[in-house]
């Protein structure tokens, strides 16, 4: 979705040194939802709480833990049946969700025989559950700051993405991974209010701000990932010198044909003889794979291949050499993850080296600029 910012003519905002921008659509909370396809949980809090339904029947419980179940007359809540959806929140503090602490509050909706835990707070609060969760807690601030930024412009930009299940965004690696309260910590929340309301923009409409481990030395053009017709001139890509002392700058992997071949079924290949790099990205990236069967050959995208055989065993499509030795195929690569976007060890190394997070984002997202914008 492309959200459009318009600048505000007013006094007041010109006292920042960058624009003050009202983006459409940027609601002050966010949907996440958090718990999803469950026939029961559990929550509760510190302090009383209370519990509403659709009917407005309302319960005050004391402190303490309270089980949830999914019924055919609704929802259970000890031993009564109340009516879909629910709110659950605190008198004071957070609730908790299968022990877990949020901020806000919880909307608990009915799915056929299962429920999905929904939780509702302020767009702000929530970076503040995703930040420890996507950035090392103990890197420097200006890091720190970049990811805030970007964290909270690619939920701006993604608060449809979970619409059609009654939510703005899930809490896994599908969105970004939130954590909650629970795992909150000081240098974060000091580098997300530090950059309170910024997001990146590129010609007035959000910028996507997609980021990865370790680039590697080079960033990636995302249209050699994900097949995009018109890439942005931001993520064209960029030469990373600042993350060479990151795990997996360089790594090697080797892994069974008979493992890849079972990986790649669905292609319906024979024993592997060969695999070849088949072009180079700018980045240094490999374009594609030519795969040498029993049975003929077969071509792929080079980071489709990572994805089908093992993402976690292959960090990279960016190849230096695929060699066969007995039955194991030797894989010699750089970075970790897609290289679309900001490198985050890029962004430590930058900021070790004394720059800010305004100019690590103009780095690794260039014409790009940060604005602020304003909660409805």
């Amino acid at each position: 979705m492309k959200i459009k910012v318009l600048l505000i003519f007013t006094v007041f905002f010109l006292c920042y040194c960058y624009n003050v921008y009202a983006a459409a659509d940027v609601q002050e909370n966010i949907n996440v939802g958090i718990i999803l396809d469950t026939p029961s949980f559990r929550t509760g809090s510190s302090k009383d709480f209370f519990i509403s339904d659709a009917s407005n029947k309302k319960l005050k419980l004391t402190k303490g833990i309270t089980d949830i179940y999914c019924s055919e007359k609704g929802i259970q809540v000890e031993k009564l049946f109340l009516s879909p959806p629910l709110k659950i929140e605190p008198s004071n503090g957070v609730i908790f969700a299968d022990s877990k602490p949020y901020r806000g509050y919880l909307i608990v909706e009915k799915s056929g025989n299962k429920l999905n835990i929904i939780n509702v707070l302020t767009l702000e609060d929530y970076i503040k559950g995703v930040l420890p969760k996507e950035a090392s807690v103990d890197w420097n601030i200006e890091a720190l700051k970049a990811q805030a930024v970007i964290s909270r412009t690619y939920a701006i930009i993604n608060l449809n993405k979970h619409s059609s299940q009654g939510f703005d965004i899930c809490s896994t690696t599908h969105c970004q991974v939130y954590g909650g309260a629970g795992v909150e910590v000081t240098p974060c929340n000091k580098a997300i209010l530090e950059t309170q309301c910024e997001v990146l923009t590129y010609n007035g409409e959000l910028a996507q701000t997609v980021f990865h481990a370790n680039c590697g030395g080079h960033t990636e053009d995302p249209q050699y990932v994900w097949n995009w017709q018109d890439t942005p001139p931001y993520l064209k890509g960029v030469k990373c010198d600042y993350c060479a002392a990151a795990p997996y700058t360089n790594w090697e992997k080797a892994l069974d044909e008979s493992f890849i071949r079972k990986q790649l079924s669905d292609n319906n290949i024979g024993e592997i003889k060969k695999i070849k790099i088949k072009g180079k990205t700018s980045a240094g990236s490999a374009k594609e794979l030519k795969i040498i069967h029993s049975e003929g050959e077969l071509t792929l995208n080079a980071y489709q291949f990572r994805l089908a055989v093992d993402a976690w065993q292959i960090k990279s499509h960016s190849f230096d050499s695929i060699k066969i030795n007995g039955n194991k195929f030797h894989f010699k690569g750089k970075g970790w993850g897609h290289k679309v976007g900001l490198c985050q060890w890029g962004a430590k190394g930058m900021g070790e080296k004394g720059k800010t997070y305004k100019q690590i984002l103009v780095h690794f997202y260039p014409e790009t600029k940060i604005e602020k914008v304003v909660y409805k």
